[in-house]
């Protein structure tokens, strides 16, 4: 019988060994685990970073653009201004053929403005 409680005694240190064992590497595997998660969110969040610069870069450039583009207009706006009253005493004086034509043309020009203002507003 000593020899069947040996058999015993060795079966159940070899099942504790191995059940250590395998409590060691699931340990080992979660704490790789949560290290490998844990560099995935540092790099995300350096990601995340530099698209939110970005983002406000580009934010910036759009501000600029859009006020570059407002002083644009409000000078052609000027301008037309400026030539429409110049010229208003100038017409008055041509005969009522050409008057027409260049009251057609001011009337187009102004639609040309119109039609660029409304394509600038949608992009």
């Amino acid at each position: 019988m000593p020899n069947v409680t040996t058999n015993i005694g060795t079966i159940s240190k070899g099942a504790t060994d191995l059940a250590r064992d395998a409590a060691y590497v699931a340990v080992g595997l979660g704490v790789l685990g949560y290290q490998r998660a844990q560099v995935h969110r540092v790099e995300l969040q350096n990601r995340l970073s530099q698209d939110l610069a970005l983002d406000q870069h580009l934010g910036g450039v759009r501000h600029g653009v859009a006020k570059g583009i407002r002083q644009i207009d409000d000078l052609t706006e000027s301008a037309v201004r400026f030539v429409e009253t110049t010229l208003q005493p100038l017409e008055q004086r041509l005969p009522s053929p050409v008057n027409q034509v260049t009251a057609k043309a001011r009337e187009q020009a102004r639609e040309v403005r119109t039609q660029i203002r409304d394509r600038v507003r949608a992009a």
